[in-house]
């Protein structure tokens, strides 16, 4: 686990005259779950939609597995094995659950011209998606029609479509926004087993308890600037930290406490 998978190098992203990210520098290792948390509107999103291809760095690098990956498309980087889901989950609703994760399955073949005219409801395509429901736990709800879904499985739907895109990186984010507890303690349990399984795990979070309780190390920002990383227990007692999430006066009454 000592391995950088993933390295964001002096990142910058402007929007016209907004500097939406400044200078960004961090590592995802090989193996690790890597949190990336701060306030809304601190930058996260954006660096997301840079690592994906989405957006091109106004200046700076990024490298994914050891080539530069900057100014390339988001499906030639979906094809280095980077999968991601979105905040707001929005699947095929009129399809099934088992038809959203076969779409999915096009990263495999439309790289070839001969699999593009073949069924993509083929058996062997079926069997594929049937496996990758079962790993995430939705293998009894193949059928059903994924407009229908409740948000928590909803989450899982996502994280398969990603996974059958790739398994090297995951990005995640905010998976565990509007679930129950008992959903969120799944949920945890099934991003630990996918990093068991190999992958390595890059996510966006806002829930403290899980951020705190699931990752290796975090990294923090604020307002496009990365202002603290480490293992959780050292981000927790960061001054800069408490003081973007509460306020001058919110962490002065912290520190008076």
């Amino acid at each position: 686990m000592n391995e950088n998978l993933l390295e964001v190098k002096d990142v910058s992203k402007y929007f016209g005259g907004l500097k939406a990210l400044d200078q960004v520098n961090f590592e995802v290792k090989t193996g690790e779950i890597l949190g990336l948390i701060g306030p809304n509107g601190a930058g996260k999103t954006v660096c997301f939609n840079l690592i994906s291809g989405v957006y091109g760095v106004s200046s700076g690098e990024i490298v994914f597995n050891g080539h530069r990956t900057d100014g390339t498309t988001p499906h030639q980087v979906a094809n280095l094995g980077v999968g991601r889901t979105f905040q707001i989950v929005k699947p095929f609703a009129s399809l099934s659950v088992l038809e959203n994760v076969l779409v999915a399955r096009g990263i495999a073949r439309y790289q070839n011209f001969l699999k593009i005219w073949s069924s993509w409801k083929a058996e062997s395509e079926k069997q594929k998606g049937l496996k990758m429901l079962e790993r995430v736990g939705l293998s009894d709800l193949a059928d059903r029609k994924a407009g229908l879904l409740p948000l928590g499985n909803l989450r899982r739907l996502e994280i398969a479509r990603a996974l059958t895109v790739g398994t090297r990186l995951l990005l995640l984010d905010e998976s565990f926004s509007g679930l129950r507890h008992e959903e969120i303690e799944q949920l945890e349990g099934l991003i630990r087993s996918i990093r068991d399984d190999g992958s390595t795990v890059l996510l966006i979070e806002h829930n403290m308890r899980v951020a705190m309780g699931l990752c290796d190390r975090l990294v923090v920002m604020d307002h496009g600037r990365k202002i603290a990383e480490g293992p959780p227990e050292a981000i927790q007692q960061n001054e800069r930290v408490i003081e973007a999430y509460l306020g001058r006066k919110g962490a002065e009454q912290v520190h008076a406490i």
